[in-house]
């Protein structure tokens, strides 16, 4: 009987370890997909700020990043100057 018991609670225990190994890949996939979309948002707002500062022609990129990147785009079209070659008090190299 005793035997019976401590099989049980090692299938138990197995068990719950599983379970949680499952729920902590869970979490860990989620998280990965948060940074994916992270990193798009920062990418874009660094974007659209390079190209208002240089003041690009490119108007369809100039949206795409608008839209990636809200609100923080926003932002930038607030403060960083049109053709001013300065964004957020970086130099921005010149276009050629």
């Amino acid at each position: 009987m005793i035997i019976n018991k401590s099989i049980t609670s090692t299938v138990l225990l197995v068990a719950s370890f599983s379970v949680k190994a499952a729920e902590v890949g869970s979490q860990a996939q989620d998280a990965a997909s948060q940074t994916g979309a992270s990193a798009i948002w920062i990418l874009a707002n660094l974007s659209y700020a390079g190209m208002r500062a240089q003041n690009s022609p490119s108007a369809g990129w100039r949206i795409l990043s608008f839209l990636l990147g809200f609100p923080g785009t926003f932002l930038s079209y607030l403060v960083v100057v049109e053709g001013s070659e300065r964004a957020y008090g970086v130099d921005i190299p010149r276009s050629k």
